[in-house]
C-alpha cells in the first residue's frame, strides 16, 4: 500500500482497542540476512525522528546492509490513526503503547514476513521493548533480538528536573485530552537552539543544529496527557511503573530472555549510562556498549545525536547493523 511516505510500503497494524498504527517499510537494498528489524522512536516522536533522510536514517541504513526495516508510528503519531468507534482515542498511557501497541506491531510484522522479528528502539521506544518483553511473554516469543538505545529504567536528576517541569507546564494548557506538546517544544527550539541549554538533550558538538532542528520539528508529535501526566509522576517519585502502580516494569526485567544490545552516550545528560546500564543488569542475556571518547569514538555521545548526530551513521548505525546481523536467524 502506497502513502505520503519516503518508505518502499505502509502497512498498518490493528489493535485490541481501535488503533490502527502505520508501519513504514524499507526493503532490504541487497542481499543479507533479511531479518525484519521494527525501528520505534522514542518520547513523543513519529517516524522522522528514525528517518529523517538518506543520511540520517537508522531504518535505510538498515535496509542497505539486507536487513527488512519496519518503521513503527506509536499511537497518536504520524500516520497512526484511531478507527471509527474507537473508545478512548485520545486517553492512553506508556501501558497501551507498551502492552497494546508493541504486541500489535510484533505480530503484524511476523505474520507479513514469516519470521521472528528483531526490534531497535530508541529511549522511550526502547522502554516500551523492556515493559513489553517482560510483561507480555506471547509477543515476547516473536522477538528474536533487540537493541536499545539510550533508553533508561530510571531517571537521572537532570531529566527528571526537565520532565517534571515541561510535564507540570504542560499539563496545565487549557485544552483537552492532548497535549500540544509539538508547538509548545517547536517554540523552545527557538529559544535554546543556538544556547548552550542544548546540552541537555545532545552534545552540540556532533550535530548540525540547524539540521537536527528541521528533524526535530519534523519528528514531534502531540502527546496523551494521561501518559504525559505518567511520565511526569515517574520523574518527581523515581519509578517505572503502570500508570495505577499494580506493575512494576523496572523488576520485570528479569523476565526477559531475549538477546539485548544496550546502547548508552557517554555525554546523554537525559538517560545518561547509569540510568540505562540497569537494563543489561535486571536482563538475563544483555551486553551494554557506551558511545564515547573513552570507548575509542570520535566523539562523546548525547541522547538525540545517538540518531542525528555526525558521526552516528559511522560510529553508531555499523554497530547496530553488525549486532543484529550476529543474532539474526534462520528463515
Amino acid at each position: 500500500m502506497r502513502a505520503p511516505t519516503d518508505a518502499d510500503e505502509v502497512h498498518f497494524a490493528r489493535t485490541a482497542d481501535g488503533w490502527r498504527l502505520a508501519l513504514h517499510r524499507h526493503r532490504p537494498r541487497r542481499s543479507g540476512s533479511g531479518l525484519p528489524v521494527i525501528l520505534c522512536p522514542g518520547y513523543g516522536c513519529n517516524r522522522h525522528f528514525i528517518d529523517y533522510d538518506e543520511r540520517y536514517s537508522l531504518a535505510r541504513f538498515l535496509a542497505g546492509c539486507g536487513f527488512d526495516a519496519w518503521v513503527l508510528e506509536l499511537r497518536g503519531r504520524g500516520l497512526s490513526h484511531p478507527m471509527p468507534g474507537c473508545a478512548r482515542p485520545w486517553r492512553w498511557t506508556f501501558d497501551d503503547l507498551a502492552r497494546v501497541d508493541v504486541p500489535a506491531a510484533i505480530a503484524r510484522v511476523a505474520e507479513a514476513t514469516g519470521r521472528r522479528v528483531a526490534w531497535v528502539g530508541h529511549s522511550m521506544g526502547g522502554m516500551v521493548l523492556y515493559a513489553c518483553l517482560g510483561c507480555e511473554p506471547a509477543a515476547a516469543a516473536l522477538v528474536a533480538a533487540g537493541v536499545t538505545i539510550a533508553a533508561p529504567v530510571a531517571f537521572p536528576a537532570v531529566s527528571a528536573t526537565l520532565l517534571a517541569r515541561i510535564g507540570q507546564l504542560l499539563l496545565h494548557v487549557p485544552v483537552g485530552d492532548t497535549v500540544p506538546q509539538r508547538w509548545v517544544l517547536g517554540a523552545l527550539w527557538h529559544l535554546v537552539g543556538e544556547s548552550d541549554a542544548l546540552a541537555v538533550g545532545m552534545n552540540p558538538a556532533n550535530v548540525d543544529r540547524r539540521e537536527v532542528g528541521r528533524a526535530l520539528r519534523r519528528a514531534l508529535s502531540d502527546v496523551s496527557r494521561a501518559k504525559l501526566r505518567q511520565l511526569a509522576g515517574w520523574a518527581l517519585g523515581g519509578g517505572f511503573t503502570s500508570a495505577d502502580g499494580r506493575i512494576d516494569y523496572r523488576a520485570g526485567l528479569a523476565r526477559i530472555g531475549t538477546p539485548l544490545l544496550v546502547i548508552a552516550g557517554s555525554a546523554d545528560r537525559l538517560a545518561s549510562p547509569p540510568v540505562v546500564r540497569p537494563g543489561v543488569e535486571g536482563a538475563r542475556a544483555a551486553e551494554y556498549r557506551e558511545f564515547g571518547r573513552a570507548h575509542g569514538h570520535a566523539v562523546d555521545y548525547g541522547h538525540v545525536d545517538l540518531i542525528l548526530g555526525r558521526a552516528a551513521p559511522v560510529e553508531v548505525f555499523p554497530a547496530v547493523a553488525r549486532w543484529l546481523d550476529e543474532h539474526a536467524v534462520p528463515r
